[in-house]
């Protein structure tokens, strides 16, 4: 019987479509959407002549990656202002009321060719009608007689490598030994032995865990992998709106999970690394070869730091989303000793910020003043929140805490949090700090001149 491959035209025609090739802007590797991101979208740079002066770009590329960037995001999440003559561009989004990230989206917008296209499909519809496990002579074999391919534009390199992108990388296909060669077949339904009940419940799961474990992408994949499952395995088609709500959620730090997972490969396996990083618009290679120990995740601002160790045992933090470019090393680290070292420079630590030096920490002295007939809890919170510290009532409704911190910089967001409740004593250019930062906003909004 003639193999009828007139519905997988039609699939392949519409794949071909939304899959981009409608485009001419591909993408291959996703450094560039994570630049683009970066410094057009969401860390200052929100004009055109803004990233040719920080970068050094032509006016033409620069105008190429944005159009590029546009393609990949839904126009509702970009926002457009304007300036004078200059278009301000930047991503607008609420995590209250749309939980889903909508940069997942950009992960998915990669570039393929018509050939690896069509594989993907042909060689799952060649082993779905051969029925058995099949070599790959057999399975090419099918592929000529059916005239599917021929060698004039696929060779048989090419065929090879999609089977074992197929079981190695996606671990759609499974292979068996038939004598010297393998066997290839369709991989086993690990989801078989669930009911229709138990799936629902599962979509419910990873729908609630998408957004809290990290890397995120698996999860938003993992959930979409498991509706497409359920409705054409399963014939289940169902609505799943948002039912869970978040704290601090953040949608930023998604565009430098792929930074992360390499981070995180490297940590498990104890190998040294290098990796190069961006300031001030240029790439800074580093030939330093560090020990990647801990990630730190700062839940306020949705920011990642590495901590590490040099060969001198000195405790490095690097912000992801500054590094360019990540060398994952062979050469392999003993941790033993690191934990005791890890503990000593990061434990007044308020957020990122290491001490390398013995003396080396700040002491912060705040005077906190309440109504406390009203404004108990502020103190509770307070004190919650700030951890190991010493507060004394000094006063009626007065009270004075001191911590010792690695750096009081770090801490300016959270003294804006409680500014109607908390002045700060010491150190002196921290309160400074704090008043001109006050004055800067009130001038920015007219009401000092």
């Amino acid at each position: 019987m003639k193999f009828d491959n007139s519905w997988y035209i039609m699939v392949r025609n519409s794949v071909l479509v939304r899959g981009g090739f409608m485009f001419s802007d591909f993408i291959k590797h996703y450094d560039n959407i994570r630049c683009i991101l970066r410094d057009i979208f969401l860390y200052g740079c929100f004009s055109r002549e803004d990233l040719e002066n920080k970068s050094s770009v032509s006016s033409r590329k620069v105008s190429y990656e944005i159009r590029r960037i546009q393609q990949y995001i839904e126009k509702e999440f970009i926002r457009s202002d304007w300036e004078g003559r200059n278009k301000l561009l930047s991503l607008s989004y609420d995590s209250i009321s749309n939980t889903q990230n909508f940069l997942v989206g950009t992960y998915q917008s990669k570039s393929f060719t018509k050939t690896d296209l069509i594989l993907h499909f042909y060689l799952l519809m060649a082993l779905k009608k051969i029925n058995k496990p099949a070599t790959f002579l057999e399975i090419e074999d099918f592929l000529i007689q059916e005239g599917l391919i021929s060698y004039d534009n696929i060779s048989s390199k090419t065929v090879q490598r999609k089977l074992n992108e197929l079981t190695n990388s996606l671990e759609i296909l499974k292979y068996e030994k038939k004598g010297r060669s393998k066997a290839y077949s369709i991989n086993d339904d690990i989801l078989k032995e669930l009911t229709n009940d138990e799936l629902r419940k599962l979509i419910f799961v990873v729908s609630l865990y998408k957004n809290i474990l990290f890397p995120t992408i698996s999860g938003y994949y993992c959930e979409e992998t498991l509706k497409d499952y359920m409705s054409h395995e399963r014939g289940i088609n169902e609505e799943y709106d948002d039912c869970f709500q978040y704290k601090n959620l953040h949608f930023h730090p998604l565009i430098d999970e792929e930074i992360l997972w390499k981070f995180m490969k490297a940590i498990k396996n104890r190998n040294l690394i290098s990796h190069s990083t961006s300031k001030a618009g240029r790439r800074l290679k580093s030939r330093e070869v560090i020990k990647p120990f801990k990630l730190r995740y700062d839940v306020n601002c949705g920011r990642f730091y590495l901590i590490s160790f040099n060969e001198n045992g000195r405790c490095i933090s690097s912000r992801l989303d500054r590094v360019e470019e990540v060398t994952i090393h062979k050469e392999k680290y003993d941790p033993t000793e690191l934990q005791e070292r890890y503990i000593e420079c990061m434990k007044h630590s308020w957020s990122s910020v290491p001490c390398n030096n013995v003396d080396g920490h700040d002491t912060l002295i705040l005077k906190v003043i309440i109504d406390e007939s009203k404004e108990k809890y502020i103190l509770e919170k307070i004190k919650n929140e700030l951890g190991e510290c010493t507060i004394d009532n000094v006063a009626n409704e007065e009270y004075l805490i001191q911590k010792k911190v690695n750096d009081c910089s770090e801490m300016v967001p959270w003294l804006r949090s409680f500014s109607g409740n908390i002045k700060v004593i010491s150190p002196k250019w921290l309160d400074k700090r704090l008043k001109d930062d006050w004055k800067e906003m009130l001038n920015n909004y007219g009401v000092i001149s």
